[in-house]
Parts: structure tokens; C-alpha cells; sequence
């Protein structure tokens, strides 16, 4: 009934929509299109950055499908969007100054990854990733072999230790590659893998849920578990090591000393720029790559050999 006195007479006014400031608060439509040019400015940049960034940045890139991968949403044109948002508001001239500025940082933009249930997002997108990746030591030794075969290339002197620094480290990636696909595949593949796994896994071991919650557990489980394994570190072989054993029942080499030194020479050469923590500069040559190469397909072959998930060849016809 209330509702009914505006029929036949003016309705009530809504309130005007708002923009947020930089600096805190926010703009009315009609100011701002009264604003001065730099306001205009600093309100649409301001408007864009919450909403899109740089794929750089957060979205992952895959040759293999084409580039990046727009799992929040995209690619965008800069452009588009602000003509889409401030159209009729913002003179052309203005959008179109920004646009160019924003263009020439990226032509494309992502969605951004900070918005509303964008993590959600990512943790379907790696354990989607991983759980289809079902010729794991194929995979492997396709790097391997890679790595194998670029150590002969031709390299400038002066380059080539930087050269080797990269290759070192991108044998430990393709481990954690291997690792990762691993264990996603075999447990998103069966259910009683899956619950060993919670089952086993102190960070779920010593979660307290009351009677009330249990189905709401149940049912969240899945989403909990990928979330998990989305910010596992898969070169800590300290954690692995249980989590492969106490789920899916495989056991690591007896010595991986070797293996762990190499985690921490890989560790300086990423976030050190190749020095230890006194200053000491790794000095790497071919064959440490080598040494290195073979520590890990050792590590491979000893997990392959005991078939969890189907045991996949480790020298695939090319």
C-alpha cells in the first residue's frame, strides 16, 4: 500500500551513483562531470585499477593453449571499459587519454584477481590443471631431455653462468611439476586416496568441527582440500615426503641429501641473485646441471616404480 501513492504522482528520487576517490570518499555523477580534467583522470584510473590489472601480474600463461590464461575474466580492452563506464560522463578526449596511457602498459587487461572469489577461481584452475595431467613422468622427461639439450647450446661467455643459473633452477621446476601433477591426479582420481589424504594431513587432522557443521564439512571438503594443495610449496620435500607416504602409500630414495642441497642452491639463485646468505657466489658449470638432473629423475623413477595412478614409461617414443 505504501508503495501505491507514487502511481499517479512523482515518484522518489535515487540516490545519484558515486565514484570512489583516490584518497578516500567519493564523487557524484553530476560533479564529475563538472570535475577538472586531472579529477577525471585520477577517478577513472582509480575506477580501472580496482577492477582490472596487467595479466602479468597474476594470470597464468600457457603457449601450449595460446598465451595467458583469462581465469578472471577477460582479455579486456581499456577502452571499452571506460567508454562502458564513464560514456556520457568523462568526455572522449579524457577516456580516450587514459586509454592510450593504460594501453601502452598492456593492450590486454585481466579481470582482477583480487576480486570476489577470484582465489576460489585460481584453486580450480591449478587443481584443474594438475588433476588432467595424466602422462606425468612423460612429461618429466620431455624437460629433462630439454634441459639435456640446452646445455649445448652456444652461449656468449659473459652470459653463460646466468644461462646455467636458469637452467639449474628449471630442474627443480619440472620436479615440483612432476610432483604436483602427481599427487593432484591420483587423489582427484579417487575418493578413497582423497579421504586418506584429509585423514592423514595434520592441517586437517587438528581442525575442530561441531556436530552441527558435519555436512556442511562434508560438503565444503573438496573445495578445502584444493585450496590446500594450491599453496602447497611443492619443492619442500620435508612435507612431501609424508603426504606422499601416508596417502598414497610411496615412498621417497633413502638419500636425498643431494637433493635438498640443491633446493637451497636453487633458493639463492631465484631470491639471492645466485649468492649465498654471507655473499658467496654459486659458480655452476655444466655438469652440475647434469648431477642435478640425474638426482631428480632418480627421485622419478623411484615413485613411477611403484605404480600409484598407473606407472607411465620413462622413455616415451618421440
Amino acid at each position: 500500500m505504501e508503495d501505491q501513492k507514487f502511481l499517479f504522482g512523482a515518484q522518489p528520487e535515487r540516490p545519484e551513483r558515486e565514484f570512489e576517490l583516490p584518497k578516500g570518499g567519493s564523487v557524484t555523477v553530476s560533479r564529475l562531470q563538472r570535475a577538472r580534467h586531472d579529477t577525471q583522470l585520477a577517478v577513472m584510473r582509480h575506477w580501472f585499477y580496482a577492477n582490472y590489472e596487467d595479466p602479468v601480474e597474476n594470470t597464468p600463461y600457457e603457449s601450449a593453449e595460446g598465451g595467458y590464461q583469462y581465469i578472471w575474466g577477460g582479455p579486456y580492452d581499456a577502452r571499452e571499459e571506460l567508454e562502458g563506464e564513464f560514456g556520457g560522463i568523462v568526455s572522449d578526449e579524457v577516456i580516450q587519454e587514459l586509454a592510450e596511457e593504460l594501453s601502452a602498459i598492456t593492450p590486454y587487461w585481466s579481470g582482477n584477481s583480487d576480486a570476489d572469489d577470484s582465489s576460489r577461481q585460481f584453486d580450480e584452475y591449478l587443481f584443474r590443471l594438475s588433476a588432467d595431467s595424466s602422462a606425468h613422468a612423460g612429461a618429466f622427461t620431455n624437460s629433462t631431455l630439454n634441459i639435456k639439450r640446452l646445455l649445448g647450446a652456444t652461449i656468449e661467455a659473459a652470459d653463460r653462468q646466468l644461462f646455467l643459473r636458469l637452467l639449474y633452477a628449471n630442474v627443480i621446476t619440472t620436479l615440483e611439476t612432476y610432483l604436483s601433477d602427481k599427487f593432484i591426479s591420483s587423489i582427484s582420481a579417487d575418493r578413497t586416496l582423497l579421504r586418506k589424504f584429509v585423514e592423514t594431513t595434520p592441517d586437517f587432522r587438528s581442525r575442530k568441527i561441531s556436530l552441527s557443521d558435519v555436512f556442511k564439512a562434508s560438503e565444503e571438503i573438496d573445495q578445502q582440500v584444493k585450496t590446500y594443495l594450491s599453496e602447497v610449496v611443492w619443492h619442500r620435500l620435508d612435507r612431501l615426503i609424508p603426504m606422499f607416504r601416508d596417502t598414497l602409500g610411496v615412498e621417497f630414495p633413502a638419500d636425498l641429501k643431494g637433493l635438498f642441497t640443491a633446493i637451497l642452491v636453487r633458493h639463492d639463485l631465484v631470491h639471492r641473485n645466485g649468492k649465498t646468505k654471507d655473499g658467496t657466489e654459486h659458480v655452476l658449470s655444466e655438469d652440475d646441471i647434469r648431477k642435478l638432473v640425474d638426482k631428480v629423475e632418480s627421485v622419478v623413477s623411484c615413485i613411477e616404480s611403484q605404480g600409484i595412478g598407473g606407472t607411465q614409461s620413462l622413455s616415451p617414443e618421440f
